[in-house]
């Protein structure tokens, strides 16, 4: 039941509003007859009516001074306004209050009725809309934790800049974070999560990524608090709040970064254990400032998406990163003689000439280990090698099947390690493209073997020694030797070895374990199977058939 003031100075009217209606079938329980404000002002907070019929016309406290009384203590209560006077400025005083009606005497109980129920209406409106709202706070309160982390991740992505809003959404939905915590955000990318969940259903998928999180949130401790948030399907957030002063000592903001590389490495370790995922991590600098966490996520989506500065290593700091990536691109070196340096390294170049080229151009002191630099570089070499193949009338797809490929690979390089491996693998791949299409260069190819073979026959010589000096492959260089000779490269450093040891072994006072080390054998009886196998006949016998003739 509602409940119902009827306010008026004149007894008979106030009485004939209280019986000419029936207030019950309303669902309306008179609580109150009052002859003036006064009076209906002094039971107001006892009775807790939710509706006053008064007149305005009052003695001792009249109808618009009531109204704004009870407008400041109890704006919910609904006022509906009875009075002989319709002029404008009752009317006015009307609005200005918020009356919700205006009803002007004599009563007709009609008007009256249909007043009421339209306030009734608007009471039924407003208590489905309570209802709706404490049914939604329920289910609000029963999805809390996926709330939580739609909140944490539209902060990550800047939707919140305003530290008050952020305050009060915090305490809003019963995060426990305190306002000065230092917070680091830990950017965590499942390298290879998207190819496990390939083979995995939909469940398994769900499971997957709840697991991550729970790893995540594992890590707490009393001191710090941690809230996982997955960004998509293989890229995941650790938001660290820890409450430990960041600016009590030096030593101690040493300590607490060191303690979140620590949690990053065991997290790191654990989601491998549990869940057999790889893991690359970038971690942000420490704030104080919730306004900052959008920052902080840059910081670290920056950290985990280079590991041009990293290698393989899976946990990242931005700070170690951060003098690098702000390094403005650098100028490129002279185009002249970057060109003939890498003719030259195209027609002679050996593997000594590749590296000190290296040295040069990417390992030199100052700004050249920025990454701007060596991708830029990186692309002149692709360019300038393209030309020089134009000159002698071949491109890269004559040489990889595809112009489009190799470009795309120099695009995937994510160290300056693959930038090195990559420019060696294609100066040797062009280098032996050219000389296989070169007859003459192909036989002084071959010939500049043959020297190096004829100088360390002595010596433990490799077949890659001898390639690399050459500056081709093992497989390469011995198919070229063999196609201008007939013969391997080891079977000829067995024919020279051989020769020298028959030249030696006419010298009378020569001896065969001598001669066996002499000529590059550390095994004497290997030696001696050797030379029968191309003599015909053992050192020994050889000797003595010499000496005999």
């Amino acid at each position: 039941m509602f409940r119902l003031f009827i306010v008026d100075d004149n007894k008979y009217e106030r009485t004939g509003i209280k019986n000419s209606i029936d207030w019950t079938a309303l669902g309306i329980e008179v609580v109150g007859v009052f002859a003036n404000g006064a009076e209906a002002i002094a039971q107001i907070e006892i009775l807790q009516p939710h509706i006053v019929i008064t007149d305005i016309a009052m003695p001792v406290m009249n109808g618009i001074e009531m109204s704004e009384h009870i407008k400041k203590s109890n704006p919910d209560i609904k006022i509906i306004f009875i009075s002989c006077h319709s002029d404008f400025e009752f009317a006015r005083s009307a609005v200005d209050l918020g009356i919700y009606g205006y009803v002007l005497k004599p009563i007709l109980s009609d008007e009256l009725v249909n007043a009421i129920q339209k306030l009734l209406n608007e009471f039924a409106v407003q208590n489905s809309q309570q209802v709706e709202k404490a049914r939604m706070m329920k289910q609000l309160e029963e999805m809390l934790p996926l709330v939580q982390e739609q909140f944490l991740k539209e902060l990550l992505l800047g939707d919140y800049r305003n530290k008050e809003e952020i305050v009060q959404r915090i305490a809003f939905l019963k995060l426990p974070i305190e306002e000065n915590a230092n917070i680091y955000v830990i950017s965590i990318k499942a390298n290879d999560m998207e190819k496990s969940l390939d083979n995995q259903s939909v469940a398994n998928s769900y499971l997957i990524s709840y697991s991550f999180k729970g790893i995540i949130r594992s890590f707490e401790t009393e001191q710090r608090k941690i809230y996982p948030v997955q960004i998509s399907g293989n890229e995941f957030v650790a938001i660290a709040f820890d409450s430990f002063n960041r600016f009590t000592s030096s030593n101690q903001s040493f300590d607490q970064q060191e303690s979140i590389i620590n949690a990053s490495v065991e997290i790191n370790m654990e989601i491998s254990r549990r869940l057999n995922l790889n893991t690359t991590m970038g971690i942000s600098k420490c704030s104080s400032e919730l306004s900052d966490i959008a920052l902080l996520y840059k910081q670290s989506q920056k950290a985990v998406n280079t590991r041009f500065y990293s290698g393989s290593n899976p946990i990242i700091i931005f700070e170690e990163i951060e003098d690098h990536s702000d390094i403005p691109f650098e100028e490129m070196p002279n185009l002249q003689a970057v060109y003939q340096d890498v003719k030259a390294l195209m027609s002679f170049g050996n593997d000594k000439d590749i590296q000190d080229f290296i040295d040069k151009y990417l390992n030199a002191e100052g700004f050249r280990t920025n990454e701007n630099y060596i991708k830029g570089f990186s692309f002149l070499i692709v360019n300038l090698t393209g030309i020089i193949l134009m000159e002698a009338n071949h491109t890269f797809k004559d040489i990889y099947g595809d112009d489009i490929m190799i470009w795309e690979k120099l695009s995937q390089m994510d160290t300056k390690a693959d930038v090195v491996q990559w420019i060696h693998h294609v100066f040797m791949k062009i280098k032996e493209h050219l000389i296989e299409l070169n007859p003459t260069k192909n036989v002084k190819m071959v010939e500049t073997i043959k020297e190096i073979i004829k100088s360390k026959y002595q010596e433990q010589i490799k077949i890659e020694d001898i390639s690399k000096s050459v500056f081709l492959s093992g497989r390469h260089a011995n198919a070229l030797f063999k196609k201008e000779t007939g013969k391997t490269i080891f079977d000829y450093i067995i024919q020279i070895r051989i020769e020298m040891a028959k030249k030696l072994l006419k010298e009378t006072d020569s001896k065969v374990a001598a001669i066996a080390e002499i000529v590059g054998y550390l095994n004497t009886s290997y030696f001696c199977l050797a030379f029968k196998k191309n003599v015909g006949m053992t050192p020994a016998e050889y000797k003595s058939k010499v000496i005999l003739r």
